[in-house]
């Protein structure tokens, strides 16, 4: 088979690995945290008139929204994005940052059920992957950041010497002469920032199958990218591919789905549905108010409603999320492979992640954990025989008419002799 067909092959793979409940539930629980973060965020500077938008904008204009997509999320976060200016950043600081540290485990938690399925054929619990995630928090969290504070090095290095080159005479001089400097040092900004940027998605799945930090991690990024562009590009173009074709797919069985639920139910339910439904509808274009409800079982059923809709949209979003964190992970095994020859199975394992290799020979987790302490504990030495007592000295043979004599001889009589 072409190589550039065997990578189609693999990271197709990354479909029927994006249905496993553990990816699933963490890219959903991700999801569901970030967004809370964001709520939190924009009602906290919203309140001190810090940022325009507030969190019923975003919940209007895209949780509840009956749009679904990626579409209406972009649009709004980048009309939101058109709003900041410079003393607001302080605020987006703080946002990615909290998104940095959620998906700092819940992404490392995805990309290392990834590894360790696709080279194992293995599936970790959910527990174990983010244990490992929260073990190598630091190494997830300074991936990303890591090249951003290069290109930010570089970029006051040049804004420095910029400033230097408003000295009368001395200034000019000094940036003629180190103006060579400049260059490099913006060439050292496209290249950390560019190949950093595309390389970004190798980064995470280097610490899940490899348990190394972060300097592993963009080493691996940075040689693989260089070393072989051609089968980096192909991968990428696949991942690329593949991830719109299932945005598409997921989207439209969500939008099938949601229409049917609204067109069956409604059938039954008639004009009371049909309100809520308006109600839900316009409430992203604030149309409409909660007094066009009436009653509080209506407003607590469009309540419930809304919540489902968001509900079926992190759905969406956490296949989504499972599907990157899965096909990078089977992209980054297939570069190591050709770039330092390391078979795909190779994948590092903790001790207590070696558990079901237990189960496949019948045996419980308990009882590998007791098994060598039995096989360690020294059997009872069995007693050794007693020496046999030596014999003792018989005593000497004394002759049986000696002692006669001598008995005789001792009373200090003498047999009497016949008359």
């Amino acid at each position: 088979m072409p190589p550039i067909l065997q990578d189609l092959q693999d990271v197709l793979r990354g479909f029927k690995m994006t249905l496993d409940f553990n990816k699933l539930f963490s890219a959903v629980f991700g999801i569901i945290l970030s967004l809370i973060w964001v709520l939190v965020i924009l009602a906290f500077a919203s309140t001190y008139k810090l940022v325009d938008i507030s969190p019923f904008e975003l919940i209007t204009g895209f949780l509840i929204s009956p749009r679904l997509g990626l579409c209406s999320i972009v649009q709004v976060l980048l009309s939101s994005l058109k709003t900041v200016e410079l003393g607001e950043y302080a605020v987006l600081v703080v946002l990615v940052l909290g998104l940095l540290v959620i998906w700092s485990v819940f992404a490392g938690s995805i990309t290392r059920l990834a590894a360790v399925e696709f080279a194992k054929g293995e599936k970790l619990g959910t527990k174990d992957s983010i244990v490992f995630s929260v073990k190598r928090f630091w190494s997830y969290f300074w991936c990303p950041l890591t090249p951003v504070l290069g290109v930010l090095f570089f970029i006051a290095c040049n804004v420095v010497g910029g400033l230097l080159g408003k000295i009368q005479i001395a200034g000019e001089i000094a940036v003629a002469i180190g103006f060579p400097l400049a260059i490099l040092s913006g060439f050292l900004i496209v290249f950390i920032g560019v190949i950093g940027f595309i390389g970004f998605f190798l980064m995470y799945p280097t610490i899940s199958a490899e348990g190394s930090d972060t300097f592993d991690a963009m080493s691996r990024a940075y040689s693989y990218v260089l070393s072989r562009p051609g089968h980096f590009l192909s991968l990428l173009i696949s991942i690329i591919v593949c991830g719109t074709i299932l945005v598409f797919f997921t989207s439209c069985v969500a939008c099938l789905v949601m229409k049917t639920t609204y067109c069956t139910v409604g059938i039954g339910m008639g004009d009371k549905f049909d309100t809520i439904r308006a109600f839900i509808s316009g409430l992203s274009s604030g149309g409409t108010s909660t007094g066009a409800l009436g009653t509080i079982p209506m407003k607590f059923a469009a309540l419930m409603m809304m919540l489902y809709v968001v509900l079926v949209k992190v759905v969406v979003g956490g296949i989504i999320v499972a599907f990157a964190g899965s096909a990078s992970t089977i992209a980054y095994l297939i570069l190591r492979k050709d770039v330092d020859g390391t078979e795909l199975f190779d994948v590092y394992i903790e001790e207590e992640e070696a558990v079901p290799e237990t189960k496949e020979n019948g045996e419980t987790p308990g009882a590998k954990e007791e098994k060598p302490a039995e096989v360690k504990v020294p059997e009872k030495p069995e007693p050794e025989p007693e020496p046999e007592p030596e014999p003792e000295p018989e005593p000497p043979k004394v002759d049986d008419e000696k002692p006669s004599d001598e008995s005789s001889g001792g009373n200090g009589s003498s047999p009497e002799k016949p008359e």
